[in-house]
């Protein structure tokens, strides 16, 4: 049986050895691209409404589809594909039918198969709902209950995920970027990870306990404040 801790309030000898472990650790080359320049455009060039699809018929689309990501709710079914793709100058100016779109397109890093720390990236809009723009509609206490999970589709099957926190980081500023690392692994690791969250954090589950699966990290820009990100994160149901 797995050891129970609980996510934001782990204790005792564990956690001091976690948390020194984890700060040690220095995140992954994925962790650079939280400072990558995001989109600020007004305007976008693909106008094109998604579909909701699932992987095989994304992935007939365009073949670096690994993942689909799925948000219950109540307005709309938003049903988000994410490339894996080493070419991460591409992906952030080009969408997923490989037109250029300022927007670009959600990816992940590729160096990873299904990783304890699946870090995925997206844009976010100043005048549009597209991509990751909706996140800071998780800002809301009311919003943040009322949407407590999304799903995670992949080669594996349809994995139901449930949203634990969600934090805002200054990249101007020296903070934590453990989220980042897409090489966490471990309890006592992952744990440090949470741990280490906690003063950025917005809105957070009350009492969930993490039980040593892995987690989904999304990653976008506050458009109203220079230079921060939006970072949710979630855990897979086992």
């Amino acid at each position: 049986m797995k050891r129970m801790i609980p996510v934001f309030a782990v204790s005792g000898a564990v956690l001091a050895a976690a948390i020194i472990f984890g700060l040690m650790k220095q995140p992954g080359p994925a962790a650079e691209l939280v400072h990558a320049e995001v989109s600020r455009s007004q305007e976008y060039v693909s106008e094109l409404q998604e579909e909701a699809m699932n992987l095989k018929a994304w992935q007939k689309i365009n073949p670096d589809v690994k993942y689909v990501l799925t948000f219950p709710d109540e307005e709309r079914k938003r049903t988000i594909p994410v490339l894996a793709t080493p070419s991460v100058s591409y992906v952030m100016k080009h969408n997923i039918r490989n037109e250029y779109d300022t927007m670009g397109s959600v990816f992940c890093d590729p160096s990873f198969d299904e990783p304890e720390n699946l870090v995925i990236y997206g844009h976010s809009s100043q005048t549009k709902d597209w991509n990751f723009t909706f996140f800071r509609n998780y800002a809301d206490p009311q919003y943040y209950r009322s949407h407590p999970s999304i799903l995670l589709e992949s080669e594996s099957g349809i994995c139901p995920c449930r949203i634990v926190s969600l934090a805002s980081y200054d990249m101007e500023k020296d903070e934590y970027l453990g989220w980042a690392d897409s090489t966490l692994s471990g309890t006592e690791e992952i744990a440090a990870m949470f741990q280490n969250t906690v003063e950025n954090l917005i809105q957070h589950t009350d009492g969930f306990v993490y039980h040593g699966g892995g987690i989904v990290t999304l990653v976008t820009c506050d458009m109203n404040q220079n230079d921060t990100r939006y970072v949710i994160q979630a855990m897979r149901e086992m």
